[in-house]
């Protein structure tokens, strides 16, 4: 598994790869096929799959993603093998504790909760600090640049990147060291 170097905020491969792929769409390579959506992510190739696929993925590692409220998640399990996935919220569908990868856009205005995401604000259950792995990772990424980098290098992070960075919330440093992510 690719991994970025500890001074860098590069994603691994794999997971900039996961959080950006479009799930549940028919597979070019089996579009004449029925049941062909790709729901399946190989973590070796970094691309989504259908089950048609799996013969020439057969010994790559595969995570399965499923769909939860039309967005998609992945199983707790699954997800804790790879990565970090403390004071994300969880839910349960079909007796299966999941999370989601990507945040879901919010219809309406928060509803004066009192806790809400840390990046982008969605309504949460305590004692949770992010709606969705991305929140995380990308947070994450924030705080290690902004802890390491000169406003010019943080510019040139923000472009690269294509991310609208969040403003640090005040953290004390118990919540600091619950949110630590090591990418």
């Amino acid at each position: 598994m690719e991994s970025s170097s500890s001074g860098s905020t590069r994603l691994p491969t794999w997971l900039e790869s996961l959080l950006s792929e479009t799930f549940f769409n028919a597979c070019m390579v089996h579009e004449d096929v029925k049941k062909n959506e790709k729901n399946i992510f190989c973590l070796d190739c970094c691309q989504a799959i259908c089950h048609h696929c799996l013969d020439v993925h057969n010994s790559h590692r595969l995570l399965q993603i499923r769909r939860y409220v039309y967005h998609d998640v992945i199983r707790v399990g699954d997800a804790e093998k790879l990565m970090d996935c403390s004071y994300v919220q969880a839910y349960t569908t079909n007796s299966a504790k999941v999370v989601f990868l990507n945040p879901r856009p919010q219809t309406r205005a928060c509803r004066n909760l009192s806790n809400n995401c840390i990046s982008c604000e969605r309504g949460l259950q305590d004692p949770y600090l992010f709606c969705s792995i991305s929140c995380k990772v990308f947070y994450n990424i924030h705080i290690h640049i902004y802890m390491l980098c000169s406003k010019p290098k943080l510019y040139e992070y923000m472009q690269f990147f294509k991310i609208r960075f969040y403003s640090i919330p005040d953290l004390t440093q118990k919540q600091f060291n619950r949110v630590y992510w090591p990418v």
